[in-house]
């Protein structure tokens, strides 16, 4: 697994086999970042449920201000402290070990830009986004990677789905707020 633009173009990405660990493929990695190339560029980009901080990352080569990787898994921040510090971007990043509902409830999520959010597909993620969406930045574009199965709803509060893209298990649907 490589990164695929940016500074850290073609850098290797160190990741762990793990039947629990679900690396986010590279044309949906493309795809993504092809959307918000305009907005990456200085902004605070949050990759909640990083794994091995493949799209935390590529967001930090991209020109991301800083970068905020979280997960609860030590095996994933090992590796995601790992890829930080081979990279060089550790200076720009932030590693939390951290379960999802805690770093929501603790974290000042008003700085937030641009969050990736890829939970589990047998996680509660409609359950999460209420309260995610609650405390996010009013002006923040949230994505959220999902299988078909699992996204129940098309709007939290004030956050719209305005897109999404499709391949295969993996789904990308994209909110942001809701013009008055």
């Amino acid at each position: 697994m490589r990164i695929l633009a940016g500074d850290l173009k073609y850098k290797r990405i160190k990741y762990i086999k793990d039947k629990n660990l679900r690396p986010t493929r590279s044309i949906v990695r493309k795809s993504f970042f092809d959307t918000v190339r305009p907005l990456i560029e200085g902004c605070v980009f949050l990759d909640l449920f990083a794994g091995v901080g493949s799209v935390g990352l590529e967001a930090a080569s991209r020109g991301a201000k800083k970068v905020i990787f979280v997960d609860k898994s030590f095996r994933s921040i090992g590796v995601i402290k790992s890829n930080v510090g081979e990279s060089g971007c550790g200076n720009k990043s932030v590693i939390v070990r951290s379960d999802a509902y805690d770093f929501i409830d603790s974290a000042d999520l008003g700085d937030i830009d641009i969050a990736y959010i890829d939970a589990p597909y047998n996680f509660n993620i409609n359950r999460l986004l209420h309260k995610f969406f609650i405390n996010i930045n009013r002006n923040a574009l949230v994505c959220v990677e999902h299988a078909s199965t699992t996204l129940a709803e098309s709007q939290f509060d004030m956050f719209i789905n305005f897109k999404n893209r499709s391949f295969g298990k993996n789904i990308l649907d994209y909110f942001g707020v809701v013009d008055e």
